[in-house]
């Protein structure tokens, strides 16, 4: 397994501030360890570098908003943003039934909805991410018999020291040397290396091909008409 202080080392020598048989000092280990967090939380809100998308969910009980963070009704890390909601039928309970929720991507939408205490089944999803913890709006507000479900970034662990394993998919080690590398620069007052900052540009592409999901296309129904059309008389 690799280590971020082995990501480190490998990193300075990339820019140029340590030679061959050279190991970083306490110092610089700990200020590039300081940065190599920083850009793993920079990249955990980025769906395409994220590679797990987590499904949670959360058994509906009549209230008007539910918090999203650790150990809250959706026991999950504090997402920024959702990437997709479903409820859940729960009865009968031997055939459940799911069905998609329209997400609200501002403060602006939310505000439009006029009866936002109505009950009936849900339809649609608000999500504020406030902090330290965030808030889900469900309209209409769902009583007992649902399960809501919220489609979040899993992100990716910072490390709790330089010396800990780096439990991530193999592609993610270069693209972590490469990247640090880059970052570097600047902290030792150097001129960057532009064969570096291509092969930062390459390893982070390759992570963006492996990660991307690119969903099916649907159209509104009042959109798509019924009947043939004729290329050659135009109708």
């Amino acid at each position: 397994m690799t280590t971020p202080v082995e990501i480190i080392n490998l990193a300075l020598k990339q820019v140029g501030v340590l030679g061959v048989g050279q190991t970083a000092s306490a110092e610089d280990v700990t200020d590039c360890f300081a940065i190599l967090n920083m850009m793993i939380a920079q990249w955990s809100v980025k769906r395409n570098i994220v590679h797990q998308i987590l499904d949670v969910p959360c058994v509906a009980t009549g209230a008007q908003t539910y918090t999203v963070g650790a150990g809250s009704d959706f026991n999950t890390p504090r997402p920024a943003k959702l990437f997709g909601a479903y409820c859940r039928q729960l009865s009968p309970p031997s055939q459940p039934v799911d069905y998609q929720l329209e997400l609200l991507h501002s403060q602006t939408d939310w505000g439009r909805v006029s009866t936002k205490s109505m009950g009936s089944m849900p339809s649609l999803v608000y999500y504020d991410p406030q902090f330290p913890v965030g808030v889900l709006h469900v309209w209409p507000v769902a009583a007992n018999g649902y399960e809501i479900h919220i489609q979040v970034l899993s992100p990716i662990a910072q490390f709790a020291t330089p010396y800990d394993d780096i439990l991530l998919p193999n592609e993610y080690m270069e693209a972590l040397m490469w990247n640090l590398s880059g970052r570097l620069y600047p902290m030792y007052g150097l001129q960057p290396n532009q064969v570096v900052i291509k092969l930062a540009d390459a390893s982070l592409a390759t992570l963006r091909q492996a990660n991307s999901q690119i969903g099916k296309l649907y159209m509104p129904a009042a959109v798509i008409g019924r009947g043939s059309y004729n290329v050659y008389s135009d109708r």
